[in-house]
């Protein structure tokens, strides 16, 4: 999936945040094309998060499981930002799923990590679909079930029935409304009355920026 435009982070993070600490429901207003996108995402308690629920900062992607920026974040940055952030006490990490049209094998697979989920193994679920050299078609969902020790008949099970179809529906209807268009992409910021508000981000950027982003953040609130 190619990236969208990407941001001076930090800077545009901290502008964002400072001086727009609350938005609308709904998104933001009508921004220049260089300018930085303010969001607001109402958040489900039975959404899958990591890191403690009163962190300071949270971070929540939208991601497909056949998006290969997506596998780099999987990679590269995401076990950098859990071991520094997320298992400091400093972020909350909440991942939604977008599965992109073109991607054909990334619906099924958004509904089988939701169904791992129901056998508790939704996260060790979502890092298998990201990982490996094996193409999620052709048995390659199952094969990561089977390696987690998942039950899987009972995982076919719970696909086949589309349990969670609306939930995937809802969060793809989200990101449409954030005018997000692929993956992977971010909401940074705070947590106001049950809502994300922050700043969109858009594509595979790297540790640092993501570091440099949450450092200043982190700042403006001592």
């Amino acid at each position: 999936m190619t990236r969208l435009r990407r941001l001076p982070l930090y800077a545009a993070l901290a502008l964002a945040l400072a001086v727009t600490p609350h938005l609308s429901v709904g998104g933001a207003p009508q921004q220049e094309e260089d300018a930085p996108q303010f969001a607001h995402l109402r958040l489900d308690a039975r959404e899958f998060s990591l890191g403690k629920s009163d962190a300071p900062l949270t971070l929540l992607e939208f991601t497909d499981y056949q998006c290969p920026y997506c596998r780099r974040f999987q990679a590269e940055t995401w076990p950098l930002l859990k071991k520094n952030y997320v298992d400091t006490g400093k972020l909350r990490f909440i991942v939604r799923d977008l599965p992109l049209s073109f991607h054909s094998s990334a619906r099924p697979a958004a509904e089988a990590a939701h169904c791992a989920g129901e056998q508790g193994k939704f996260w060790e679920m979502h890092h298998a679909l990201l990982s490996g050299d094996d193409p999620l078609a052709n048995g390659g969902i199952d094969r990561r079930a089977k390696a987690l020790g998942l039950d899987v008949e009972r995982l076919h099970a719970c696909t086949q029935a589309a349990r969670y179809e609306s939930a995937i529906a809802r969060n793809t209807a989200a990101a449409d409304a954030l005018g997000i268009r692929g993956t992977p992409a971010f909401v940074i910021g705070r947590i106001v009355n049950g809502a994300l508000e922050g700043q969109l981000v858009s594509g595979a950027q790297p540790y640092d920026e993501f570091d440099a982003a949450l450092k200043q953040l982190l700042a403006q609130r001592e």
